[in-house]
């Protein structure tokens, strides 16, 4: 009898995110499904293939993972190897088995499943993601894109008032700003040189993250010992950066600081949300001068 990895999906967990994965025997994943929670997981849970389920994955990388549906009933969902996804309804838990035990056995009937016409990101529902971020070349460029043509105006506007004979005077006001928007700038892509390092793997789901300025300093923290996070936001509305900082405030004292170059804010407010998507752990929005933030 074959064995087959399979892991766990709950309620607050988030597209990709999974538990307790190894590999088991048919025996093993059937108490596996009999004794996952699906009653208690089916309060306030929206019916999705992203919820509450049990994943198992054959030698051959075809899926089948066992959800809630309405009304009380399963659905079973079949993703093979070439990406097609097939979708089946079933009452009875008895009957859930039974397909698992096929599955198994490499006996698994599809008449029964409706095949799904649209085949786009399937496999990201199925495949564990391990959820690490880590500061890329286009996230850095994607948050300062309209900060460099800024930088260019400023270029051509410099090169413009110098090939001209005009008075130093006019020239000045132009030189100090261009000035300081260089050392701004240069700023920016300096402290994302210096992090360029920072490692972030954190889930939806799971309390348990780790954070570190460089591979030699990731240390493990808890959700659960967050007093507030505090995000910073540059002065101006028009301002054209787009970079953010996050302060994470523990209720010990201790703080740790990274930027959305590290990870994007829609993405990091996810990880601290409920299954309802409601935020559990509070927020403070601040804003600062662009220096003192980097």
């Amino acid at each position: 009898m074959p064995e087959f990895i399979s892991k766990l999906q709950h309620k607050t967990y988030e597209k990709g995110e999974f538990s307790d994965e190894k590999v088991r025997t048919l025996d093993e994943t059937i108490e596996l499904v009999k004794t996952f929670p699906w009653d208690d997981e089916r309060t306030l849970t929206d019916i999705q293939l992203t919820g509450p389920s049990v994943t198992i994955q054959d030698e051959y990388v075809n899926y089948l993972k066992i959800g809630l549906y309405f009304n009380g009933k399963f659905c079973l969902y079949y993703l093979d190897n070439d990406n097609h996804l097939y979708e089946y309804h079933v009452i009875e838990k008895v009957d859930v088995l039974k397909i698992v035990a096929d599955f198994f056995n490499s006996e698994i009937e599809l008449k029964d499943f409706e095949k799904h016409i649209f085949n786009i990101g399937n496999q990201a529902h199925f495949v564990t993601n391990y959820f690490e971020y880590r500061e890329k070349l286009w996230r850095i460029i994607m948050l300062t894109g309209f900060m460099l043509l800024y930088g260019v105006f400023f270029v051509v506007a410099d090169a413009s008032v110098f090939a001209t004979n005009t008075r130093w005077y006019v020239r000045l006001p132009l030189v100090v700003l261009s000035a300081f928007y260089y050392f701004i700038l240069g700023k920016i892509y300096c402290n994302a040189i210096i992090n360029r390092d920072n490692y972030l793997q954190i889930s939806k789901g799971n309390d348990v993250f780790s954070f570190g300025y460089n591979q030699q300093e990731i240390k493990t923290y808890n959700k659960m010992d967050i007093s507030e996070i505090v995000t910073y936001e540059h002065k101006g509305s028009r301002n054209p950066n787009f970079v953010e900082a996050y302060a994470i405030n523990f209720k010990d004292g201790s703080s740790i600081k990274f930027t959305n170059m590290l990870i994007s804010s829609s993405a990091f407010r996810t990880k601290f949300t409920d299954g309802m998507d409601n935020p559990v752990i509070p927020f403070t929005a601040a804003k600062k001068g662009m220096l003192s933030v980097l």
